[in-house]
């Protein structure tokens, strides 16, 4: 797979979450995937149970890539993301790393923190209140 095909295929995933298309979201997947978010948050193996992880997403969810990037040699990627539901304003935004198998993702690991569903008012400086600064730094 190239750059190209990976940025397509990580969009159709994101379209797939967005639209609640949890068929098409499968298709992105290897049948013997590995969904995971360490250490030991959640794990799903497999489309078995991949099916009703992603058959139960809501109305209003939305999945958007903000950055691409991939490893063609190694067929491993990441993108940095924004999960969240338009109808509550909730989200997560973090980063997923992938590794690819046969033009599909094999092995999913995400990190992600909770904030606003707007990304520029995520990775904004201004107007708040850091837990850590250079003021309180030891």
């Amino acid at each position: 797979m190239d750059d190209a095909r990976f940025r397509e295929l990580m969009n159709q995933l994101a379209t797939a979450w967005t639209t609640q298309n949890t068929q098409q979201a499968l298709a992105c997947f290897t049948p013997d995937a590995v969904y995971m978010q360490p250490p030991d948050q959640q794990f799903y193996r497999g489309h078995t149970q991949l099916k009703p992880y992603f058959g139960a997403l809501k109305k209003g969810t939305t999945m958007t890539f903000h950055n691409l990037w991939f490893d063609e040699q190694k067929q491993t990627g990441t993108g940095e993301f924004t999960f969240g539901n338009t109808l509550t304003k909730s989200a997560v935004t973090g980063v997923a790393v992938v590794q690819l198998q046969n033009g599909k993702i094999s092995f999913w690991r995400e990190y992600f923190v909770k904030g606003p569903l707007d990304f520029r008012e995520f990775i904004s400086t201004e107007n708040k209140a850091w837990k850590w600064h250079i003021g309180n730094y030891p």
